[in-house]
């Protein structure tokens, strides 16, 4: 959509370019974060299982399914016993879990806040989607896709 067909830049259109550049450095940090924590949380379930907790209770406690644990726990396959309780280590693995879960329903609040300044964007008609795809990281087909059913103006 060429400029002379949107309506003309606007403060909106600043805000928005604004928010949605903001989101998008909210939505990597939070992803790196979930990253880091993920990667914590995995070789702490690897080490529980080589102290001998079953997956049946890790998996309770990280609210992983028991095939992922299994999964985790080969992929660390130079551990050796820490000496930590079986307390000890459920204790952290649920403080982990908890920590994941927290950032995760954070990073998919900032996702939802995106996509509702996407639909602004579209329907102010302040931003194409192929302007859209650039500020938040998505393709111009996924900002299709996405918001196939929003009213857009004629």
């Amino acid at each position: 959509m060429a400029r002379e067909d949107r309506a003309p830049a606007t403060g909106e259109h600043d805000k928005l370019i604004q928010s949605l550049t903001a989101h998008k450095q909210l939505l990597s940090q939070a992803t790196s974060t979930i990253r880091a924590l993920t990667a914590t949380r995995n070789e702490m379930i690897a080490q529980a299982l080589e102290d001998g907790l079953s997956v049946a209770t890790i998996s309770a406690v990280t609210r992983e399914n028991m095939r992922a644990v299994r999964t985790i726990g080969l992929a660390y396959g130079d551990l050796h016993p820490s000496g930590l309780s079986r307390g000890s280590h459920l204790d952290a693995l649920k403080a982990k879990s908890a920590d994941l879960h927290t950032a995760e329903e954070h990073r998919g609040r900032i996702e939802k806040r995106r996509e509702a300044l996407i639909v602004m964007a579209l329907r102010s008609r302040a931003c194409d989607d192929i302007e859209l795809a650039s500020l938040t990281g998505l393709t111009p087909d996924h900002i299709r896709k996405a918001t196939r059913r929003i009213r857009r103006p004629a």
